[in-house]
């Protein structure tokens, strides 16, 4: 029996759908899922590398689409993939989940045109098991 506790249907995006943390742009990745609450998206880290940030930009990548400064909160960031190594440092593939803090009604509008634009299909409702190490 599948308990979902989400708030938000969860969506598919589009493979050119991205999100970066701000201010440094340090985070970069490939979407995996959106929702009016949050979002998860998959990315290169060096190990041990951490960023505190409080808002990301959601883009796609041929530039029809950009919603910046998005205020959120990181709910998990963990290893997913082993990398490799690059010039001594480790590399690995992270997943992370933000939630959305409170939008003004102009982000709101561009976060919905995005999940009724930019998104494939509705995504599966298997939660992600958190082990506390991995954050």
């Amino acid at each position: 029996m599948n308990n979902e506790r989400r708030n938000f249907v969860r969506f598919l995006t589009q493979d050119t759908a991205f999100a970066v943390f701000r201010p440094h742009f340090s985070k970069l990745g490939k979407i995996n899922n959106i929702s009016r609450g949050g979002l998860a998206f998959e990315y290169i880290s060096f190990q041990g590398q951490k960023e505190d940030s409080s808002a990301i930009d959601i883009f796609l990548s041929d530039r029809s689409f950009h919603l910046t400064k998005i205020p959120c909160k990181i709910i998990y960031d963990i290893k997913i993939n082993e990398g490799y190594q690059r010039f001594g440092d480790p590399v690995e593939t992270r997943l992370c989940g933000l939630q959305f803090g409170e939008l003004t009604q102009e982000k709101a509008a561009q976060l919905n045109f995005f999940l009724n634009n930019h998104t494939t299909e509705r995504a599966s409702s298997t939660r992600l098991t958190i082990n506390s190490s991995s954050l």
